[in-house]
């Protein structure tokens, strides 16, 4: 038995805690590719709803926590994972092989990874691939990478105070961004990387694991395109006010002057008195040099990195993507920059012109932010008074829907833009906007008004229930895909979960849907087994025939008929197929066996225990055993995700410290749990998993004012006196209360919290009821 970690990313599904489940899910078959290059997707939990005669097709799976995708002109397609491995397939359906490996460089800590990815327009005549990923090091570090991780482990930690860390959430593990060329070679009829990677642009400071990098795309004007965030705390009211005691003394990590840091590294090319920092940017470069494109906003600036940027204040511009149609002159990109407490945003802005700065962390949404309005920082305030920063083009609240759709609310994250051009599409598609929120599982869509721009009066749900869509893409026919990270069914990610999906209007016939299932997948040899394909279907629905391959050898000549049944006498696994069709086109199903095999192994929990509950950090100890009835080998691992769920739950990853199996609890915004899974993988690959939830301890804060009825920001969020509010024990509060405000008719002043606190300040949640009172006097 062995225990060691897996990292678990970014994850959207309602939890559904599995408790000694055994895995069966199918494995592709080896030559998927000559059976139907793209399969029909399996209706999920929650099945998803798109409008008639649109399906949605499986072009590629067996991917582990895809983050990125490009199509390549010749027909490839190149896929990022979360962990700094690239994948490349042939085309849909085919066999996903290992592009290249960029683990040690890569931080996969929380939030960060390698999340973009493009293909040079020319390829292979142009053989170049450009990777945008968190850099496991810190800028101006004369050592190399990686800062925190360890050479060979596809998962990231940062070590916690108790060890002498940083702590993730405390000072933070400093990193910084990379977008870096790769070479690619024809290897064995496949592409692999060759040489070394060479790096276009290293900049972006990142103090916490979140607002990391995001995408990198060509636009129509020949150039490379990349966004990132301002890795700033996810939770905290951050404008650079934490040090990091490893840095410079314990100074601002990213030597960014007093109350210009954090998240307001955003603004920065609005302070040239420092260094310009990309943080919060999109920035346009060339991409065989990494400099500035010419035309920029600042091009002739003197400063490479001024010269590189085309728009500016946002928190985590995560995704965009360019309108076709609009002009390769003066490329128009649409992005979604996703938000804190308040709203998610799609922003829009032409390249040619001013450098648009949409007033992050000044503004979010429609309006200013209120957790750094009370501030009175300089940066804001000058901003305020210029009136310059750009609205969002359209945006929408946490704690409503969207357009009336039953995705839950409560918690988002704008996850992907799209403006597709599907030759197949209906007519009223035309130019329109799909946007997506990985939150949310939901896409939806903004058609064109009458000006032919995406209007947001006619936003409407495009796919329901979608699955953790983490980006949209337009594939090389005019349709829109998306990457799903991949998800099982206690919420944690499946080892080859992640897929690429074809959204498809089928305007004639529709592909049946084939469906296996099996009396038994292990036993005693001779082992023999019911198959049935009867829960198979047709939208349209047309007579289905059955075709059967049984022996493994791809033809599909063992049985017809929506029932089977076949005896295996050798101890290995064995893969069976069934070809379901309607006359015109077909659909595979395919499961995996284990004939020999005497049954999964068995999971003993040795801590924690069920019903354990926690503070902010707190040191949570891990253990399990497991045996096998083979008395094979087996292989335990475990991950752990801190699940928050206002009303549908969406979850982080979450890595202990140092070598012991425990883990430190995080702080994180309530109603939120701890949920620790174990997997016990035998030599053939069968497994089983054992899962615990661990809820927190609470605490309640009561927040007042002297007199009743003033106002105070609590954890980014505007309140007024008599407000209390319910936190996980141990969670750091900011509060800040306003220099003066007006009441019935009177203007009141600032005067001191009942704490003896700063105007804004830090406060420790707990345990019990805290009752804190901001105190005012009469100007």
């Amino acid at each position: 038995m062995k225990l060691h970690r897996l990292a678990v990313g970014v994850l959207a599904l309602p939890l559904l805690l599995g408790m000694g489940t055994v895995e069966q899910r199918p494995g592709p078959p080896p030559d998927s590719m000559g059976f139907a290059g793209e399969r029909a997707a399996q209706p999920s939990t929650a099945a998803p709803r798109l409008p008639e005669r649109f399906e949605e097709r499986v072009v590629l799976d067996g991917l582990y926590i895809p983050t990125a995708a490009a199509f390549a002109p010749d027909g490839e397609i190149f896929v990022a994972e979360k962990s700094g491995v690239v994948k490349v397939a042939e085309g849909p359906g085919a066999t996903p092989s290992v592009f290249a490996d960029l683990n040690v460089e890569v931080n996969n800590l929380f939030d960060r990874g390698m999340l973009g990815l493009a293909v040079d327009p020319a390829f292979p005549q142009r053989p170049f691939v450009y990777v945008l990923y968190a850099y496991d090091h810190i800028l101006g570090d004369p050592g190399p990478a990686p800062r925190w991780g360890t050479p060979g482990t596809y998962f990231d930690e940062c070590p916690d105070p108790a060890d002498g860390g940083p702590g993730a959430e405390a000072s933070g593990c400093l990193a910084s961004g990379r977008l870096s060329r790769l070479t690619a070679e024809a290897v064995d009829g496949s592409w692999r990387m060759s040489g070394q990677e060479e790096v276009l642009v290293e900049d972006w400071c990142m103090q916490y694991p979140s607002h990391a990098t995001g995408s990198l795309h060509f636009g129509p004007d020949g150039y490379l395109y990349a966004s990132a965030g301002e890795g700033a705390h996810y939770s905290q009211v951050d404008h650079g006010q934490v040090a990091a005691p490893y840095w410079a003394n314990g100074s601002n990590p990213c030597d960014d002057p007093e109350l210009e840091g954090g998240s307001l590294r955003s603004q920065d090319i609005r302070t040239r008195g420092d260094l310009v920092g990309l943080s919060g940017s999109v920035i346009r470069i060339d991409p065989d040099t990494g400099l500035g494109a010419p035309g920029n906003p600042y091009a002739g600036d003197g400063n490479l990195n001024a010269e590189r940027i085309v728009a500016y204040g946002m928190r985590n511009p995560f995704r965009f993507a360019f309108r076709p149609g609009a002009g390769a002159a003066e490329p128009e990109v649409w992005l979604g920059d996703v938000g804190q407490s308040g709203f998610e945003e799609i922003n829009r802005f032409r390249v040619g012109g001013a450098a648009e700065n949409f007033g992050w962390p000044c503004y979010e949404g429609p309006g200013r932010n209120p957790a750094f309005a009370s501030l009175d920082l300089p940066l804001c305030e000058s901003l305020y008074a210029e009136r310059s920063a750009s609205e969002p083009y359209f945006a929408y609240p946490r704690t409503s829907t969207v357009a009336g759709e039953s995705c839950p609310t409560g918690s988002s994250s704008v996850s992907g833009v799209q403006v597709p051009a599907s030759a197949t599409y209906p007519a009223r598609y035309d130019g329109a906007l799909f946007f997506s929120d990985f939150s949310r599982q939901c896409i939806w869509v903004m058609k064109a008004g009458d000006d032919g721009l995406p209007d947001p009066d006619r936003v409407q749900p495009f796919l329901e229930s979608a699955a953790s869509p983490v980006d949209l893409l337009t594939g090389p026919e005019g349709d829109l895909y998306y990457l799903s990270l991949g998800v099982d069914e206690v919420g944690s990610f499946e080892e080859r979960g992640g897929s690429l999906r074809r959204i498809h209007f089928a305007r004639g016939n529709r592909m049946p849907r084939a469906a296996i299932d099996a009396d038994r997948t292990w036993g005693r040899l001779p082992l023999t087994v019911a198959l049935d394909a009867g829960a198979s279907s047709d939208p349209d629905g047309d007579d289905l025939t059955y075709e059967w391959d049984l022996d493994g050898d791809l033809e599909f000549d063992d049985a017809t008929g929506p029932r089977a049944s076949w005896t295996y006498d050798d101890d290995r696994d064995a893969l069976v197929h069934v070809r379901v069709g309607d006359g015109r086109a077909s659909d595979v199903a395919t499961l995996r066996l284990h004939p020999g095999d005497l049954g999964p192994p068995e999971i003993e929990v040795l801590d924690p225990s069920a019903g354990r509950q926690w503070a902010v950090g707190d040191r949570i100890e891990l253990g399990a055993t497991a045996t096998d009835p083979d008395g094979s080998d087996v292989d335990v691992s475990w991950s752990v995700v801190v699940r928050h769920c206002p009303s549908v739950c969406h979850s982080h990853e979450l890595l202990g410290a140092g070598t012991d199996p425990d883990v430190t609890a995080p702080d994180h915004e309530h109603p939120s749990h701890l949920l620790v899974q174990y997997r016990a993988t035998d030599a053939r690959g069968l497994s089983s998993t054992e899962s615990v939830r661990l809820d927190p301890r609470t605490a309640d804060l009561r927040v007042r004012t002297r007199p009743r009825g003033l106002r105070v920001v609590v954890a980014g969020e505007k309140h007024r006196t008599g407000w209390t509010g319910t936190f996980i024990e141990g969670s750091q509060v900011s509060l800040t209360a306003p220099r003066k405000q007006r009441h019935r008719g009177r203007v009141w002043r600032f005067k001191r919290w009942s704490d003896g606190g700063g105007r804004s300040h830090v406060v420790t949640a707990g345990p019990g009821t805290t009752t804190l009172r901001a105190v005012y006097r009469r100007r």
